[in-house]
C-alpha cells in the first residue's frame, strides 16, 4: 500500500461554522470563491457538470450532512478522478475550513506547491466573502443571467514542451493545471482559463484568443458578415463545437460553444 504527500490547507473565518457550511454546501455559489469552476456549474441528477472548452468535469458532493463535510469527487474527460476532502469545523465562535491537498504521482514539487498556493488563494476568497456578507450580492441565478455569450472566455497556447511550459507558469504566476492526456493540459490563472497544447506548430503573435457563443452559427455568420475569413469550419471536440477566424488584420481567434 502507497500513500501520497499530503498537505492540510485551512484558515479561520468569522462565521458560525453553520452558516459556513450552508454556504459551501450551496453548490451553484461554488464558483464565487472555488476558482477552478469559475464557467459554473450545471446540475445533472447526482452531479453537477463543470463545462469547459476542453470537456466537461463530472462532479459529485457529500450528501447534506450535520458534521460539516464537503468532499467532493471530480471525474475529467479523460476518466481520471480526483477526491477533494473539503472540512468546516468550529472554531470557538467562528469555524476553521480545511481543505486536505494531495500530491498525485505525476506531479513535481513544483507544481504541488503551485496547487497549495491556489488552494490558499481560494480559502482566502472564501474567508473575505463570508466575513463581509458579500456571498448575499449575487446567486448562482444572477451569474446565469449575465452568461459568457461573445465575450472571451479561453486562451490556447501552442506549446513544444508542455511539462516545461507548466513548470513555467506555475512556478511564476501559481497558476494550476489539468491535464488531458499527452497533448493537451488546461490551466487557469483565478480568473480564465486556457491551454496548452503541442497539437500545433509553436507560432509568434501570441497565443490563440476563443470566444464563447450562445448560438455558434449565429457567431459564425456575424464573423463573416463583419468582414472576417473563416480558417476553421465549425467542428467538433469533446468539450462541444468551435470554428476559427482570421480578424481584418490577419489575427486569428477562434469561437466556440458547448452546444
Amino acid at each position: 500500500m502507497t500513500t501520497m504527500a499530503a498537505r492540510i490547507l485551512h484558515i479561520s473565518i468569522e462565521r458560525d461554522w453553520r452558516e459556513v457550511y450552508a454556504f459551501m454546501a450551496d453548490h451553484e455559489k461554488m464558483p464565487l470563491w472555488a476558482s477552478g469552476l469559475s464557467s459554473g456549474l450545471e446540475r445533472d441528477g447526482d452531479e453537477w457538470i463543470a463545462p469547459g472548452p476542453l470537456g466537461n468535469a463530472r462532479v459529485r458532493f457529500a450528501p447534506d450532512n450535520a458534521l460539516g463535510v464537503v468532499d467532493h469527487l471530480v471525474t475529467l474527460e479523460n476518466g481520471a478522478k480526483v477526491h477533494n476532502a473539503l472540512r468546516v469545523v468550529p472554531n470557538g465562535d467562528g469555524a476553521e475550513v480545511m481543505f486536505t491537498l494531495l500530491k498525485q504521482t505525476d506531479m513535481s514539487d513544483e507544481q504541488f506547491a503551485a496547487d497549495a498556493a491556489w488552494v490558499e488563494k481560494d480559502l482566502a476568497a472564501l474567508k473575505t466573502i463570508l466575513e463581509t456578507g458579500d456571498e448575499k450580492q449575487k446567486t448562482g441565478e444572477d451569474m446565469a443571467m449575465t452568461g459568457n455569450d461573445r465575450r472571451i472566455d479561453y486562451i490556447e497556447f501552442n506549446v513544444a514542451d508542455i511539462a516545461a511550459s507548466t513548470a513555467f507558469y506555475g512556478s511564476a504566476f501559481g497558476w494550476t493545471f489539468t491535464d488531458y492526456g499527452p497533448e493537451y493540459c488546461e490551466f487557469a490563472d483565478g480568473r480564465l482559463t486556457g491551454g496548452f497544447t503541442t497539437l500545433g506548430s509553436v507560432r509568434s503573435g501570441g497565443p490563440l484568443v476563443i470566444i464563447y457563443a450562445d448560438d455558434l452559427e449565429g457567431a459564425l455568420a456575424r464573423v463573416e458578415g463583419a468582414g472576417g475569413k473563416i480558417l476553421k469550419p465549425i467542428f467538433a471536440f469533446p468539450g462541444g463545437r468551435r470554428f476559427h477566424f482570421a480578424d481584418p488584420d490577419g489575427y486569428e481567434l477562434a469561437v466556440w460553444s458547448k452546444q
